[in-house]
């Protein structure tokens, strides 16, 4: 009765470290995907993984450190989905960048992926990026990892330092360095234009610049962006694999000295 009752334990802390993760991460984190459901994938998930999963020698009986032991492995699972998740939230942040530039801030609507409203460039690039996330197998790859994560990061140990907060700030900085580099062919595009307008305004002073720069914006915009497209995919592609080596270091940081 008591191997059972471990066994029980065990599987609640497999469970709970994959909840974290599901919530956090691509794909699974949408809203799209109701909530029931997720707890029913990851409880699905659990019972695939748990037979291969190192179990402790012993796990405290007592119901206090049992739940700090559920808080931490359901961190460790929201850390781990956290930053599969930057990926993703670069190219939201890129496209918002666009957004702004070309004067589509107020055409914004709901979006269940987002878990709220967003903007029309920003929802396309958030799309563009996870077609191809599903295409270059990341979804499995991350699976992958939440079950090598039991193999190096033990059930009722693991590290909470300096060194990961460190990291995890660095790693969230690098949204806004990602985010302008997939915006910047059709900003610098954009820029150009502004230039071209403010010498026409001057040269020609009786012409209305401003009403012509909001079409025009957005017809070099758009021209540019599915120009780039291509050029997107595989940096998108090589985002992916950065993005994996984020998350082997974060879970690297993750395992108990």
């Amino acid at each position: 009765m008591d191997q059972v009752f471990m066994f029980f334990m065990s599987f609640m802390l497999v469970l709970a470290r994959i909840i974290g993760f599901f919530v956090q991460a691509p794909i699974w984190g949408s809203k799209h995907i109701n909530d029931k459901v997720l707890v029913g994938l990851a409880a699905c998930t659990a019972i695939v993984i748990f037979p291969n999963v190192p179990l402790p020698d012993d796990i405290p009986g007592s119901p206090i450190i049992f739940i700090i032991l559920l808080a931490s492995q359901l961190f460790i699972g929201m850390v781990m989905g956290y930053t599969a998740f930057l990926c993703m939230a670069c190219s939201q942040f890129g496209g918002e960048m666009l957004d702004i530039q070309l004067g589509l801030s107020s055409a914004a609507a709901s979006d269940p992926s987002s878990k709220g409203t967003i903007n029309l460039i920003r929802r396309l690039q958030f799309y563009l990026a996870m077609t191809l996330y599903l295409i270059f197998d990341g979804h499995h790859i991350l699976m992958k990892a939440v079950a090598k994560s039991f193999d190096i990061i033990p059930l009722t140990g693991t590290r909470f330092s300096g060194k990961l907060i460190e990291e995890l700030i660095f790693l969230s900085g690098q949204i806004l360095y990602i985010g302008v580099q997939i915006a910047l062919p059709a900003m610098g595009a954009l820029f150009m234009v502004q230039i071209a307008l403010g010498v026409m305004a001057r040269v020609a002073p009786q012409m209305n610049v401003f009403m012509m720069s909001f079409p025009l914006n957005i017809l070099v915009g758009l021209s540019m962006l599915i120009a780039t497209i291509p050029i997107l995919a595989r940096y998108y592609g090589r985002l992916f694999e950065t993005n994996n080596d984020w998350l082997i270091k974060v879970m690297q940081l993750l395992i108990p000295q």
